[in-house]
């Protein structure tokens, strides 16, 4: 089923803070088909008496299952600049500017058990992340699965090496962490759905520096084809770049035409 975005009011960025990927509303949900790929691309163009806007984003996903195994490969880059076209000397003044690679393999052991390894590259100009790489393990649990909703937790070791760029102070960090989620999700009735992630990454020998990544997806069926969408994302970084913030948040409504 495909879908094509018309955003309202409140713009969904065209970049999701790339701190943590979130993988789970990503993944293949239909057992049926074994291969399938998207590809999105989003261009903006805004020119009023504040200045000029260019918003550009695209993403691409493919992903191929066949008995137990699943491989799914993902990416994206988004950029949102603004220019004082008013000021000769003006520089283009970038609010968004990042870009990630994510490989993961599942190995389906039982019904309520799979295995996943993963490696992931990214950088983030305006969260001041030069690099980060990471490599991780560890088993996804099925809890619970039915026509209706369904609820995962999984727990992953993760090895994660950063570059970051602190008021023109660069930083190296060698970390292990452990990356555990749970994902639930909801079919509450014909036209209301629910999908939530959250994911909690600490140190593994240092639990007070960790991350929590949360987002939560509301969709609201209108008639056959169209849906209301509100979409929120909390983030927190116990130990960020130093002029970075702790906390960052993303909300955002829209709508959504099915073909």
């Amino acid at each position: 089923m495909r879908y094509v975005n018309l955003y309202l009011f409140l713009l969904l960025p065209f970049f999701v803070n790339a701190q943590v990927v979130n993988t789970e509303k990503l993944r293949l949900q239909t057992a049926e088909k074994s291969f399938q790929t998207d590809i999105d691309f989003n261009f903006g163009l805004s020119r009023n008496k504040a200045g000029r806007t260019v918003r550009l984003g695209t993403q691409a996903r493919l992903e191929y299952q066949k008995n137990t195994n699943r491989w799914m490969l993902l990416g994206a880059y988004n950029l949102t600049q603004f220019l004082n076209v008013d000021e000769a000397d003006a520089v283009p003044k970038n609010f968004a500017n990042n870009a990630f690679g994510h490989l993961r393999y599942n190995k389906k052991i039982s019904d309520w058990l799979t295995w996943e390894a993963f490696g992931q590259g990214q950088w983030d100009e305006i969260q001041e992340i030069d690099i980060r790489t990471l490599f991780g393990t560890g088993p996804r649990f099925r809890l619970y699965d039915n026509n209706n909703s369904h609820l995962y937790i999984g727990t992953l070791y993760m090895y994660e090496y950063e570059e970051t760029s602190p008021e023109d102070l660069r930083e190296l960090n060698r970390d292990h962490r452990l990356s555990t989620y749970a994902s639930v999700a909801f079919l509450l009735n014909d036209y209301l759905s629910v999908n939530h992630v959250t994911y909690y990454q600490p140190i593994v020998n240092e639990v007070a520096d960790f991350r929590i990544s949360s987002e939560t997806n509301i969709s609201v069926k209108v008639n056959e084809n169209i849906l209301f969408k509100t979409y929120f994302q909390f983030i927190h970084d116990s130990n960020p770049p130093v002029t970075v913030p702790r906390n960052m948040y993303v909300l955002s409504n829209g709508l959504a035409i099915q073909f």
